[in-house]
């Protein structure tokens, strides 16, 4: 049955999961960008546009970023599932 109160109810677990992973992202983000000074936006576009140098950091902070950009979307995806009242 879709829709049904077990199913919504464990969607709602997994929106509170996603919430968590996020805040623990955005904090590792948030040392980075203290260590670098440096904006996360700011330098992934850099490091796309390869203005930096190669560290073994910016692929640990890159990793992070993209996390976040997943983690971020499938968010809004299951906000919008439940808004609509989707299975």
């Amino acid at each position: 049955m879709f829709g049904s109160p077990r199913r919504k109810s464990a969607q709602l677990l997994y929106l509170d999961r996603l919430a968590l992973s996020i805040q623990s992202v955005q904090r590792r983000l948030k040392r980075f960008e203290e260590e670098f000074g440096m904006d996360s936006e700011v330098f992934y576009s850099k490091l796309q546009n390869a203005e930096l140098n190669e560290r073994i950091e910016y692929a640990e902070w890159a990793g992070e970023h993209e996390m976040l950009q997943r983690l971020q979307q499938q968010r809004k995806q299951l906000q919008d599932k439940l808004k609509a009242g989707a299975p």
